[in-house]
């Protein structure tokens, strides 16, 4: 069973020597690839060049910007049975000026407009993989966590989605809650290693039984 997973953050030129980024180390990303890699599933991580290294022994392939990693999942998803988008993806892209801005001026105003969600792509892209995606919110209580993260699950036609706070969040420790397109809901071991172990169980279940997509589905 083919595995692919997305980490870290992507990061948006701005001009020829500046970028636009966001905090994603893709720690979580690597520890979940080293997790499922030894649990003896194949392996592929999208990584952000300048994130977490890939685990040793996992196929990894780089990006930086949201367009790269596009490219990438347009060449790797079809070949998937499981996809774990965990990058943290622009919301908006700068439109980037020649060369180097000039750093005298007092103010510098920037034009962004809106990125393509990426997840939204990937069932298109992989129509009978399981698909987990991330969902991140800020200072928000459990009812909106699991709102938002409900949203995007049946926005984006997933199967699972990692519902994770800012303010729970911590190199020490991380929070989340998996919401499943049933309904279902699984406060995950805390840290990153629990979150991974949490995802590469619901893997190895699906690969076990049934799909979790019901005959129903879309």
């Amino acid at each position: 069973m083919r595995v692919l997973i997305t980490a870290g953050g992507t990061r948006e030129p701005i001009d020829a020597v500046r970028v636009i980024a966001n905090s994603s180390t893709g720690r979580l990303g690597a520890v979940l690839a080293e997790r499922a890699a030894a649990a003896g599933l194949d392996v592929v991580l999208l990584r952000a060049g300048h994130g977490a290294p890939a685990p040793d022994g996992v196929k990894a392939r780089a990006f930086s910007s949201s367009a790269d990693l596009a490219a990438l999942l347009e060449a790797e998803a079809p070949a998937a049975d499981v996809i774990v988008h965990a990058a943290a993806v622009a919301d908006y892209l700068p439109a980037p000026e020649a060369g180097k801005i000039s750093s005298d001026a007092e103010e510098l105003v920037l034009r962004m407009r809106r990125a393509p969600k990426l997840v939204d792509r990937l069932r298109a892209l992989a129509p009978g993989a399981l698909l987990i995606g991330f969902k991140l919110t800020a200072g928000a209580d459990d009812a909106t966590r699991l709102a938002a993260a409900d949203s995007l699950l049946r926005r984006a036609d997933l199967d699972l989605v990692v519902a994770n706070d800012i303010d729970r969040t911590s190199p020490e420790d991380h929070e989340a809650v998996l919401l499943d397109r049933n309904g279902g809901m699984e406060l995950c071991g805390r840290g990153k290693a629990g979150i991974a172990d949490a995802l590469v169980a619901r893997v190895l279940a699906h690969a076990r039984g049934p799909a979790m997509r019901s005959e129903t589905s879309p």
